[in-house]
């Protein structure tokens, strides 16, 4: 079913996606176009309502943003970067002129990494964050574009988009921009088709297709939008991470030409000086599929920014299964957990499993059975490692150890 210019709507989508219809949303949808879904969540009970995720962005961690609009004038947008004081944000107007936006809900909330729970046809690797977007009664950040495929997910109150895909929207496209801005909006924006959403609604966006999103019908209260965004590295950024880590090989070795002939022209390059060079970066290109596998599971998985990591603390063994029994560890929400147990040219000798940029090479059933439990579920209880009755070895529970030790699983109530 198509909406009036085009968007095709879902109605009564029921997440998580069935095994057919997300097929056939990855065929039809995903990075290609805009998808309406009506009642995605049917009876929506947010993770938090507008005043508990107010309460986040004043918290020391906070990532979070106030856009507040001060004028008429195109440029009038003025952003401020949390964490705020909670009498700062209950002082803001209700005449629609600012949206306070909060992100990295799932890593910061755990009711928010359930969430995900919904959007399991999508691999975790390339989720970026769920960000929330409170507003006020017309409130909005203005017409824009960006890089992100994104899900709009209505949690409260009811919010207005309009949608474009138009290239001249595109984000890379500076023009279409208004200049010494401190938020990028659209100079003018025509959209191609519009429509409300309430709570339960989604919409999906593929990159670069411009929108904008205005809170309506939501006084006295405010409206709040669930944004689950995917955002894809981009080549160059591939590129450079490969590099620097194929480089780490060749570290310390420097230029040798042992082959030097006598130069007819000082000013010329050599043809063997050039077939040296071009050996040289040989040298770093992957030999198979296992090795870029090592690579790219490090690189997606490595959070981004200062690493605050802490020292591994020591752990007794004992302890821990006795604690074990029963309990389930969970697995930081902060972090990222991946796991490559195949590749296409069929080189990868054992599973690999990824946790905050590092690799492990995982070799027994069990210990591949607590890599894809973990990388899949963000949990491990103790049966879990339990394929076939009990086959629980040392490698398991020096895995199981090692990511306790790193912090990097706890128990649920070792949190303060």
């Amino acid at each position: 079913m198509a909406g009036t210019a085009g968007v095709d709507v879902w109605e009564n989508v029921a997440l998580p996606l069935s095994e057919d219809r997300a097929r056939t949303f990855m065929e039809t949808y995903w990075q290609k176009k805009p998808l309406l879904m009506r009642r995605a969540i049917a009876n929506f009970v947010p993770p938090m309502d507008a005043n508990e995720i107010a309460g986040l962005a004043c918290e020391e961690d906070a990532s979070a943003r106030l856009f507040i609009r001060e004028g008429d004038a195109e440029a009038s947008w003025r952003k401020s970067i949390g964490p705020f004081d909670e009498s700062e944000l209950a002082s803001l107007p209700s005449d629609g002129t600012w949206s306070l936006i909060v992100n990295d809900l799932d890593a910061h909330a755990e009711p928010f990494g359930d969430l995900l729970e919904l959007f399991n046809c999508f691999p975790r690797w390339r989720v970026s964050d769920i960000q929330a977007s409170v507003s006020p009664n017309g409130g909005g950040v203005g017409p824009h574009s960006d890089h992100f495929d994104v899900f709009l997910l209505q949690a409260e109150g009811e919010k207005h988009w309009a949608v474009a895909d138009n290239e001249e929207y595109w984000p890379d496209n500076d023009r279409a921009f208004v200049p010494e801005c401190e938020i990028r909006v659209l100079k003018e924006f025509v959209e191609d088709d519009s429509f409300t959403l309430v709570p339960g609604d989604m919409l999906y966006l593929p990159p670069k297709v411009a929108h904008n999103g205005v809170a309506v019908n939501s006084a006295p209260g405010v409206s709040v939008t669930l944004s689950i965004g995917f955002l894809a590295p981009t080549t160059d950024e591939l590129i450079l991470s490969y590099t620097q880590r194929a480089s780490e090989k060749l570290k310390g070795s420097r230029w040798s030409d042992p082959w030097l002939k006598p130069a007819e022209d000082v000013g010329a390059i050599s043809a063997d000086a050039i077939s040296y060079a071009s050996d040289v970066i040989k040298r770093t290109y992957p030999k198979n599929d296992a090795e870029v596998a090592r690579w790219f599971g490090c690189h997606v998985t490595a959070r981004t920014g200062e690493d605050d990591e802490e020292e591994p603390s020591e752990v007794n063994v004992e302890e821990l299964l006795g604690e074990w029994d029963g309990r389930g560890l969970l697995a930081r929400e902060d972090l990222r957990f991946a796991f490559v147990d195949t590749v296409a040219d069929g080189s990868l000798e054992n599973a690999l499993f990824f946790a905050n940029g590092a690799c492990w090479d995982v070799m027994s059933p069990a210990a591949t059975r607590v890599a894809t439990v973990v990388a899949n579920r963000g949990e491990l209880f103790e049966e879990d490692t339990y394929a076939d009755e009990k086959n629980f070895d040392d490698e398991a529970l020096k895995l199981v150890l090692t990511l306790f030790e790193k912090g990097y699983l706890y128990f649920p109530d070792d949190v303060e």
